[in-house]
């Protein structure tokens, strides 16, 4: 039987924070298979597990009026007819060729939203960057290395003061850590090598079929669909014909759009293709492509509806990745 009252106030808030703590140190350590699109209400301890568990990175600047973006109208009717050409282009490309004893660098730069506080009443816009080498021999030991930087922004911003301050009391839960682990399988992540990859068919069609049998977990089928193939996407790690099929399946996806026509990621300029779930208020989910040669630049999501912390059309987090073949991995 309980004989003593509950903590309230202060002391509720003091026994409540090393539980927060401990949740956000967890977190951080693991990439997720659902990266986006899963947080819940701002102000959920949902919403701070999910989105401190992000853990890839672009030129972010917080809302839409800041991100340098061109034409920022929906264009449904040419979303299929991008992805087409996009298609066409990739499936001419060529992936590195990674010799013996060199390595594939995959570099994906972000800066994503993560929610503190007593009641998780501030967000900070957090950059971080996540390096993965991977060997040629596959099954040989991989090097990621992760480095997080301060917040550039804090929400609300009328209180972007009072959120600074509580920042610097809390501290900072993303980690800075070099790791090693054979066949992409590093301590805290999940396998780095999507392992399904080798079985998804390259056939356009025969590819959206089974993308939609796999697809699971989202508040809508469309949702898991484009969650599916766009965190597959962002690994960097998607060779060229199969990169082709996937926006050949994204083009017959329902409700699927041009959300916005020129974004700039990381000094590089795309059309963002995705969609907005009106099962989460309208929220904006794009991939970032060129369409002239099909390469895929990263990705951004935006807020759909204001909430107590954060306008309508804030990014919750932009990614940028790069790829290319390098002779050596940095030292611990």
């Amino acid at each position: 039987m309980i004989t003593a009252p509950p903590p309230e106030g202060a002391a509720l808030d003091e026994a409540i924070r090393p539980i927060r703590r401990a949740v956000l140190d967890r977190t951080v350590h693991r990439r997720r298979r659902r990266s986006r699109w899963t947080f819940g209400a701002v102000g959920s301890v949902a919403a701070v597990t999910a989105l401190a568990t992000v853990i890839v990175g672009g030129n972010l600047t917080g809302t839409t009026d800041r991100v340098p973006v061109v034409g920022s109208h929906p264009q449904a009717a040419t979303a299929a007819e991008v992805l087409h050409k996009a298609a066409d282009e990739t499936v001419l490309a060529s992936d590195p060729t990674v010799g013996p004893g060199q390595y594939l660098e995959v570099s994906t730069k972000r800066e994503s939203q993560g929610f503190f506080g007593d009641a998780n009443e501030y967000s900070a816009l957090v950059p971080y960057t996540v390096t993965v080498y991977r060997p040629a021999d596959v099954s040989a030991e991989w090097t990621l290395v992760r480095a997080s930087g301060e917040p550039t922004r804090f929400f609300p911003a009328a209180s972007a003061t009072e959120a600074a301050a509580e920042w610097k009391r809390e501290g900072s839960p993303y980690p800075t850590e070099t790791l090693h682990g054979a066949g992409g399988r590093f301590e805290g992540y999940s396998d780095w090598r999507p392992a399904h990859l080798t079985e998804m068919p390259r056939d356009p069609d025969e590819l959206y079929t089974w993308v939609s049998e796999h697809a699971t977990g989202s508040v809508s089928h469309e949702e898991a669909m484009t969650t599916l193939i766009s965190d597959d996407l962002a690994t960097g790690l998607v060779p060229a014909d199969l990169r082709s099929a996937m926006y050949e399946v994204l083009a017959k996806i329902p409700g699927t759009t041009i959300t916005h026509d020129a974004v700039t990621l990381d000094g590089r300029t795309g059309t963002a293709i995705g969609r907005e779930e009106p099962n989460r208020d309208g929220e904006h989910s794009e991939i970032v492509i060129d369409p002239d040669t099909g390469a895929y630049l990263g990705s951004r999501t935006l807020t759909g509806s204001a909430s107590r912390v954060l306008p309508k059309g804030t990014v919750l987090d932009s990614s940028a990745v790069t790829t290319s073949v390098v002779d050596s991995v940095p030292a611990d």
